[in-house]
């Protein structure tokens, strides 16, 4: 069954990256996934612009012209993802710790505060996305696993 949804990017204009972060049901989860990074990352932009393009797109322009973020409305077939992180066991949160050498201030999903946890849940928008990274203290993501 086609439904709509609302996908957020990052974008530098200067060099061209443009990076998607999530896909939310509607254009407020969005935006306030973007809020829960900016909460994360300890940024705050009081004064950003929320324009709408010639598309429909909303463009959030938060520091400067040359760095936004997108919210685009689509139609697709795929559900979106899973809200809800399924915890992995003690086990298995101490084997992946083991094979990858994590140190102590490098922590799975599993080992944020829940306020960070909720954080991430809300920015990320995907709980398969969620496991594929390791986060510093603060819940910010600092690597991405390879063979996952």
């Amino acid at each position: 069954m086609e439904q709509t949804v609302y996908t957020n990017y990052w974008q530098n204009r200067l060099t061209g990256v443009k990076k998607k972060h999530g896909s939310y049901a509607s254009e407020e989860e969005a935006i306030n996934g973007i809020k829960a990074w900016w909460e994360l990352h300890n940024e705050y932009y009081p004064h950003a612009e929320y324009k709408r393009t010639n598309s429909g797109a909303l463009e959030i322009i938060y520091n400067d012209d040359n760095y936004i973020y997108r919210i685009e409305k689509r139609k697709t077939e795929n559900p979106l993802p899973k809200a809800k992180a399924k915890p992995r066991n003690k086990n298995e949160v101490a084997s992946i710790r083991e094979k990858y050498g994590l140190h102590d201030e490098a922590l799975l999903y599993e080992e944020l505060a829940e306020p960070y946890r909720d954080r991430l849940m809300l920015a990320m928008n995907d709980s398969k996305k969620l496991h594929q990274y390791v986060f510093d203290l603060e819940g910010r993501p600092i690597k991405k696993f390879n063979d996952r």
